[in-house]
């Protein structure tokens, strides 16, 4: 049966094999070979005078060995032509086959760049394809950069914003405490001033008391004289004697005054009241006791020669020996300046002790920073452990005026520290909002401080343990929390919410104190402005 894969591309019907063609070729070839022979006998019986007759009685002359020898040669010549017609027909069909294999080696060739131009379409299709979706993919990744680079400027400009809000809030707190310095120095200005009022207004009275004084002492006092005159009496301090006039109309029995005195007698006005800028001691009398063995040094030492006169008897502003177990000076606490209280006084936070000191402080690494490079100025070694030890390089290098005071150390790497009462150590822990128990043991001069963020589950545990606490600005629920743990009042619970990234509220034994944290420029040239998160 003919298929299109193996039917002849000569036969133009399309229904015959190659084979079953060359066989039908070869009968066509051997009717015209049959055919061309019939025609060539005829020319030849034609020739020879018709039919045939004149050879068959030439041959019928032949002898049986001529008849042989002539069969012989016409076999010989039948199989010579025999054998040139399979030679045509082998040769036609080599071509034939030849033909046939050139056609199907063309249309195979043909096939095969079909397939390759098909490869290559589908080839030019998945580039054109992949050029797409990279075309695609930049861009995305060119809207991306467009966005991240928005999403930067909008970052920048909201951190433009901040410092400019910051600034102008700091240029603003600078101002108010400019504002708050001039009042206080008009205060003090006015208070000085009604001072020196106090005082001119006293050394009039002074002055006007002396002259009255010498004046009294300088005229004799008028007195009416009896018949007999006796002889004028002086007064001392201008207070008349006391007489008697029990002896009789007329008659006046009075006691005798000594001569005048030529020194005069000074007299002392009250001290003035306390804050009116002049010494609030009262002076001692006129004349002391000679029985006192201050009074008695002070004699011996300024009265040889070489001191000049001797003035008026006073002491001087001494302490007398036995007074001086009751001398006290008043002195601030120690410790760190975390900030000012709402009074403007330091608030000093005693970090370095002879035992242990848990702090815990609920803010930011800021505030942690701050106090630890401040606890480093003191004279005291810092450990941090920390879950991000880039952010604490900087400070660790500036800190100590390049001194190695400052270590930072991977979390669960720190070592024990060797604190001493010459070498005081400050533990920082900075490991997120969930920290783990420390691996130090509690030792004297040696003291923690842990920062969280904001509070965890593990933050009962932490406040209830801590001995001092530090609270920034938190949630309601974190106050709540707060408020809750450590019983803190409704109203003061209510504000932590509500502070600002300067200001804190420190508790520490059922007391609380609000401190506001004043950077230096120092510090704010290395860590920034204050702030609640990092």
């Amino acid at each position: 049966m003919s298929t299109p894969e193996n039917r002849d591309p000569r036969d133009p019907g399309g229904q015959l094999t190659p084979e079953e063609y060359a066989e039908q070729q070869r009968r066509a070839a051997e009717a015209a070979e049959r055919r061309r022979q019939w025609e060539a006998q005829q020319a030849a019986a034609q020739q020879q005078g018709g039919y045939g007759y004149p050879q068959q009685q030439q041959q019928q002359q032949l002898t049986p060995e001529q008849q042989a020898a002539q069969q012989q040669a016409a076999q010989h010549q039948a199989a010579q032509q025999q054998a040139a017609e399979q030679q045509r027909r082998a040769a036609e069909a080599e071509m034939r086959r030849q033909q046939w294999e050139a056609q199907q080696a063309a249309e195979q060739q043909a096939a095969q760049q079909q397939a390759a131009q098909q490869a290559a379409a589908q080839q030019a299709a998945a580039q054109q394809a992949a050029a797409e979706q990279a075309a695609a993919q930049q861009a995305a990744q060119q809207q991306a950069a467009q966005q991240a680079a928005a999403q930067q400027a909008a970052a920048e400009q909201a951190a433009a914003q901040q410092a400019a809000q910051q600034q102008a809030a700091a240029q603003q707190q600078y101002a108010d405490e400019q504002r708050q310095l001039r009042a206080r120095y008009q205060e003090e200005q006015r208070r000085a001033e009604e001072a020196e009022a106090r005082r001119r207004q006293w050394e009039d009275q002074q002055r006007q008391q002396q002259a009255a004084a010498q004046q009294q002492y300088a005229q004799p006092s008028q007195q009416p004289q009896p018949q007999q005159a006796p002889p004028q009496a002086a007064f001392q301090g201008g207070v008349p004697p006391q007489g008697d006039f029990s002896g009789g109309a007329g008659h006046v029995q009075q006691q005798a005054a000594p001569e005048p005195v030529a020194s005069t007698t000074m007299t002392y006005a009250p001290a003035p009241e306390v804050g009116s800028g002049r010494p609030t001691h009262r002076a001692l009398p006129d004349e002391p006791d000679e029985n006192d063995d201050d009074f008695a040094e002070f004699e011996e030492e300024f009265s040889h020669a070489g001191y000049g006169l001797r003035g008026p008897r006073r002491r001087r502003h001494v302490l007398p020996k036995k007074s001086l177990g009751s001398l006290g000076v008043n002195v601030g606490d120690d410790g760190v300046v975390i900030g000012v209280d709402p009074q403007g006084m330091p608030a000093v936070l005693d970090v370095l002790r002879p035992k242990p000191l848990e702090v815990v402080v609920v803010g930011s690494m800021w505030t942690a920073q701050i106090i630890a490079l401040r606890t480093a100025a003191v004279g005291a070694r810092i450990a941090v452990e920390s879950v991000r030890p880039q952010a604490w390089a900087p400070m660790a290098q500036a800190a100590g005026g390049g001194l190695q005071c400052v270590a930072v150390y991977e979390p669960n790497q720190l070592a024990a520290q060797g604190a001493s009462v010459a070498s005081p150590v400050l533990v920082v822990r900075d490991l997120g909002a969930q920290p783990g128990r420390s691996q130090l043991a509690p030792m004297p001069w040696q003291s923690t401080l842990t920062v969280v963020p904001f509070l965890g589950p593990r933050a009962p545990r932490l406040l209830t343990r801590a001995d001092v606490i530090g609270l920034q600005s938190v949630s309601p629920q974190e106050a709540e929390v707060i408020g809750r743990v450590l019983r803190l009042p409704d109203q003061l619970t209510e504000t932590l919410p509500t502070l600002s990234d300067a200001t804190m509220l420190w508790i520490s034994g059922g007391k609380h104190q609000y401190v506001m944290v004043q950077p230096t420029e120092p510090e704010t040239g290395l860590l920034g402005g204050p702030r609640r998160m990092d």
